[in-house]
């Protein structure tokens, strides 16, 4: 009886110790994930396990880069071009004299910087200026330098924001360019 459990514990050690090399063997190697939820979800010893559930059409955008950031021309509207690029916001209240103020404001910035281009919208509860149609942030950092020296009371709340910008007569530069 006793050789026999000496038996079953050498062959317990044994396989204790091929085991995970015989797993490791046997075992698909691991893909690298393509996005952020493949590799929340990819499944780790000693770690929890991780389930999103979204639409289909929302994982195939999330994590993709995207064509050379402010390069890839999204939509043409007669000689102007739809692109991701920058505006400087100047303006964004919720106050009950919002709507009024941000038109104001577009007529100040018209005086200013009659080449600029004002932006009104309005996503509720917010009234939002925006200024310019920048390809490069840079550019947009000029923009808001040149009209903060114009207009210094509105220094501390204006800022570069992405956004869709119309382009007159762009187009996209070569990727040897790039």
């Amino acid at each position: 009886m006793l050789r026999r459990i000496q038996f079953t514990l050498v062959l317990l050690a044994l396989c204790s110790l091929f085991a995970p090399k015989l797993s490791a063997q046997t075992a698909p190697e691991k893909l690298r994930p393509r996005n952020i939820l493949e590799a929340l979800e990819q499944i780790n010893p000693g770690e929890g396990l991780v389930t999103i559930i979204q639409d289909p059409d929302l994982r195939g955008v999330i994590g993709s880069a995207p064509a050379a950031r402010g390069s890839s021309v999204l939509a043409r509207d007669g000689n102007y071009s739809i692109l991701h690029g920058y505006r400087v916001q100047v303006f964004n209240s919720n106050l009950p004299n919002a709507k009024s103020e941000a038109y104001a404001r577009a007529e100040a910035i018209r005086r200013v910087a009659p080449s600029l281009s004002s932006y009104i919208t309005f996503r509720a509860p917010f009234w939002r200026l925006t200024v310019g149609n920048f390809t490069s942030q840079e550019e947009a950092r000029s923009a808001r330098a040149r009209l903060i020296s114009a207009l210094p009371a509105w220094g501390n709340e204006s800022y570069v924001v992405r956004e869709k910008v119309r382009i007159l007569n762009y187009t996209a530069p070569h990727a040897s360019e790039e």
